[in-house]
């Protein structure tokens, strides 16, 4: 069976000029012909990202974002989640205004 696939052009060129091959979806318009789909490709150079690691999580900051995780597991009976989240985020954000002054 053969099958006709519609790519853009801007597609294409990336085709020819890198030579690599692009992962993507077929969305077929018939059942002999396609349009090709690229799925989104995500800049290969990873932000600066500095992190601190919480008694119960973790805190980030890079260039767009600010982060705080925390997981209080319920097997932990002596420990209150509001304590952690108080003192974890207190030190969370000591930590981002550190990483900001500099």
């Amino acid at each position: 069976m053969d099958i006709k696939i519609q790519i853009s052009d801007e597609l294409y060129k990336t085709l020819v000029v890198s030579g690599k091959r692009m992962r993507g979806s077929i969305a077929l318009v018939s059942p002999n012909e396609g349009n090709f789909n690229a799925f989104a490709s995500h800049d290969d150079r990873r932000k600066v990202k500095q992190f601190i690691k919480l008694p119960h999580g973790r805190a980030s900051i890079d260039e767009e974002h600010v982060r705080l995780h925390l997981c209080v597991s319920r097997q932990e009976c002596d420990v209150k989640p509001a304590y952690v989240i108080y003192e974890e985020g207190e030190q969370a954000g000591d930590f981002v205004f550190k990483q900001i002054g500099k």
